[in-house]
């Protein structure tokens, strides 16, 4: 018998077939494990710092804005007004999110994303200053919304650039892993803003709850300098194939000869072509529209390559919105006002459920890292949607019966985020990442991202007005579309655990009969 090595074809005389290489474990590396880190830090663990850090010293905030508003006319805001006010204050995170995302894709293309990263993670300190110093210029409560604005843009910027870097740079088989991270850090974000909350919650410390976030920011600098830039940038900047290599094999723990490095350029390589020649080429099919067109435009775009594209982008979006009505993110930042407004608790027990529940939900963030390349991503995204209707049921009946019930609110909420956190919570950070060409993916995720952001500013400003008008039936908002986004998902979500993108794809058109294929 005839030696053939492992993964090689032999010569056409011996007709021998394919042997495939054999599974083998693969290990994070160490580079792989810092470039994740920084990530988190400069992403999610900010965006869980943005989301929450309103949500202890709301009151005291508040009255700082009527405050503010009498110094200057002599009279106390309306209520209605100042609750418009305070949506409006929340609101500026989505909305300046939406404009970083879209500068996202622009600056990652220009300046690489390291160097996206490191400008972005920058912009977080003036931000969180500016916040901080509408106390200490009195009345200038705006300072409040220029600082979050800022905040909130250079968070969108980063998320994009997070979601693009790992998938370009982490192995398939540990990509799930590294991008739940995310999830982690966002609750780390958010527990130590309900942490520092607990003591600065007053009419002369809130301002510190600010702070504590520009020494994570320069640590997430720190790290970023030291990772090397994304190989599918230095390839589309430089056609440099041996850096790009070197960055490849530093983020794979391989030589530069591993057969991953090679497979992983030969995909570069695809996407560069693809892009200069502005057509799309799979298994002999070609389209010549682009990313928008196939999105957008289904009357032009219609050929069967742009049809399954498209299909599963907007399963992406899908996942990604089914998340925001959820409730999860939106009742995570008004957690206290929930405990305290709608359920009686007192403000101190408020504050203090509060933590509890930011602190329960660390350890569970770590379930995805261990288990989302296990169990799949599917079995995540329908599960917790389905406890999280049953979940916004309970806090409903709850809070419309009052008294001892109150406690059943609390555990309504407190699974409902749990739950979220180790399931589509975390999952639909990286999830519409895994449907789309690589050639389409740093613009998809920018797109993707956007209609996410959409959605949450609509939920995000109707919730707090209307709960303050019509108590527990505002959470309607959540669930009826949570009930239908649960039978959306299981119908219409495919796996993508452990393989590629032009795995998924192909097994997507098989299951809708279309006659496409991608190559392998």
């Amino acid at each position: 018998m005839s030696n053939i090595p492992r993964g090689s074809i032999a010569s056409d005389d011996s007709q021998a077939p394919l042997i495939p290489d054999a599974p083998r474990k693969v290990m994070p590396s160490w580079s792989i494990h810092i470039l994740s880190i920084a990530l988190c830090l400069s992403s999610g663990f900010q965006q869980g710092y943005i989301a929450s850090v309103l949500n202890q010293p709301y009151a005291q905030i508040e009255q700082f804005i009527n405050s503010s508003w009498i110094e200057r006319t002599g009279h106390p805001i309306s209520d209605s007004t100042l609750h418009l006010l305070w949506s409006l204050l929340n609101v500026c995170f989505p909305i300046a999110t939406i404009f970083g995302q879209f500068l996202a894709g622009w600056m990652c293309s220009q300046f690489g994303r390291k160097y996206t990263a490191l400008i972005a993670s920058f912009l977080y300190i003036p931000g969180a200053i500016l916040c901080a110093a509408a106390k200490w210029c009195f009345p200038a409560f705006e300072l409040l919304f220029v600082g979050r604005i800022i905040w909130s843009l250079a968070n969108g910027v980063n998320t994009v650039n997070a979601t693009v870097w790992i998938v370009e740079c982490a192995p398939p088989q540990i990509r799930g892993r590294m991008a739940a991270m995310q999830e982690f850090f966002m609750a780390l974000g958010s527990l130590l803003t309900q942490a520092v909350g607990v003591p600065f919650s007053t009419d002369e410390l809130w301002p510190y709850n600010f702070l504590p976030n520009c020494a994570v920011v320069l640590v997430s600098m720190v790290m970023f300098w030291w990772v090397a830039e994304s190989p599918q940038f230095i390839m589309e900047k430089y056609n440099d194939v041996e850096r790009a290599r070197k960055a490849l094999a530093q983020y794979h723990g391989v030589s530069e000869d591993d057969p991953s490095v090679e497979a992983e350029m030969r995909i570069c390589e695809q996407s560069i072509g693809k892009n200069k020649e502005k057509k799309k080429t799979a298994g002999g099919i070609e389209t010549s529209h682009t990313g928008m067109e196939i999105m957008f435009m289904p009357w032009r775009a219609k050929d069967q390559t742009s049809r399954l594209i498209r299909y599963c982008a907007w399963v992406g979006v899908m996942v990604k919105i089914a998340y925001v009505f959820t409730g999860a993110r939106s009742l995570r930042g008004y957690s206290t006002f929930i405990l305290y407004t709608l359920s009686n608790f007192t403000y101190a027990q408020a504050t203090w459920l509060s933590f509890a529940t930011g602190l329960l939900r660390l350890p569970f963030t770590l379930v995805p890292v261990f288990l989302v390349d296990r169990l799949g991503r599917r079995p995540l995204i329908v599960v917790s949607m389905l406890v999280s209707f049953i979940s916004l049921l309970a806090m409903i009946v709850a809070i419309d019966i009052g008294g001892e019930w109150k406690y059943a609110t609390f555990i309504g909420l407190t699974v409902l985020l749990l739950i979220n956190t180790c399931g589509i919570g975390s999952v639909s950070r990286f999830y519409a990442a895994e449907l789309v060409p690589r050639n389409l993916l740093l613009s998809s995720v920018s797109t993707l991202t956007m209609f996410e952001a959409l959605t949450k500013i609509g939920v995000e400003f109707a919730f707090y007005p209307t709960a303050n008008v019509i108590g527990a039936q505002s959470l309607l908002l959540f669930l009826v579309p949570t009930g239908i986004f649960t039978l959306m998902c299981y119908f219409m979500c495919p796996e993508t655990s452990r393989m590629t993108v032009n795995e998924v794809l192909n097994n997507v058109a098989a299951k809708k009969k279309m006659d496409v294929v991608f190559p392998m």
